[in-house]
Formats: structure tokens, sequence, C-alpha cells
């Protein structure tokens, strides 16, 4: 078991790397290209409706507790490296990346749900306001999101760099 416990290491490191890689991307795909930032309050609600209604919100339900899953069950792996370089990387990397999903979970989900619900051919003044600064909290929260996941993904691309050093300590 020892002697198989550095594959599984690099397996689930590479396996998180590669599934916030995928986020990271994402996240810098939407900050290349800010649409929301081009429309107008309705254009906007249109906008996401079609994005989150009927393709982020199914399968975000799914990507972020699995990739926080995946980053549990690597830390566990490394916890008896906790004083290598490795771990403080992959322990930073999972705090942006709780930090994402908590800002997600608390400041972006209300917003998706008022929007998703919003009936744009009878929408009222109040909610026209209300859209408005939705629109405005939003592209702030996926800013603040890029930065979280750009920092989750760097510092875990900086983990294999230390791993040759930390299979030398386990022997």
């Amino acid at each position: 078991m020892i002697a198989l416990l550095p594959s599984v290491q690099k397996f689930c490191l590479y396996m998180v790397l590669v599934f916030v890689g995928l986020l990271a991307g994402m996240l810098f795909f939407h900050q290349m290209a800010p649409v929301e930032t081009q429309l107008s309050p309705i254009e906007y609600a249109k906008y996401w409706k079609i994005v989150d209604g009927t393709f982020m919100h199914s399968r975000m339900a799914i990507m972020g507790p699995a990739v926080m899953i995946l980053f549990v069950v690597t830390l566990l792996v490394f916890v008896k490296k906790w004083k290598s370089l490795t771990f403080l990387f992959l322990i930073l990397s999972f705090i942006a990346f709780a930090l994402d999903v908590g800002l997600t979970v608390t400041q972006q989900l209300p917003i998706n749900e008022f929007i998703n619900q919003l009936d744009l051919t009878n929408i009222t003044e109040s909610q026209t306001k209300q859209l408005t600064a939705y629109q405005a909290t939003s592209i702030s929260n996926f800013e603040i999101r890029f930065v979280l996941s750009l920092i989750s993904f760097l510092l875990l691309c900086l983990t294999p760099f230390f791993l040759p050093r930390l299979n030398k300590l386990t022997k």
C-alpha cells in the first residue's frame, strides 16, 4: 500500500489540476469576452437565462461539489506530508477554490434564481432596477471568481515541481 501512495497522490493531484484548470479556463474566457458588460439589463437577463438556465446551472451543480470532493481526497492523500511545500500549495489552492464556491453560493446563485424566475415579457420597473443592480454585482462576482480561480490554478501548477522532492522524502 505504501508503494502505491505516490501514484495515488500524483493521480489525485493531476485530476484536481485538470478540473480546476477547466474551471479557471472557463472563467478566463468569461473575463476575455465579458458579454454582460455590453448588454442592457433586459438583454443581460435574456442572455443569462440561456447561459445559466440551460447550461451552467445543471452542470455546475455537479462540477462544483465533485471538484470539492476531489480536492478533499487529494488533501487527505497528502496529509502525511503536511509540512511540505506541496501540501502548503494544495491547502492554499483549496482555500482559493472554497472562497470561489462560497462566493458563488452566497452571492451569485440568488442572482441566477432571480433572473431565471423573471418573466421578461411582463417585467416591472422595480424588477428592472433590481436586475440592473444584479447585473453590476454579477459582473463584479465573476471578476472576483476569476482572480480566485487563477490563484487556485497557479498554486496547483506549482505543486508538481515539488513532487520529486516529496517522493525522496517518503523513501
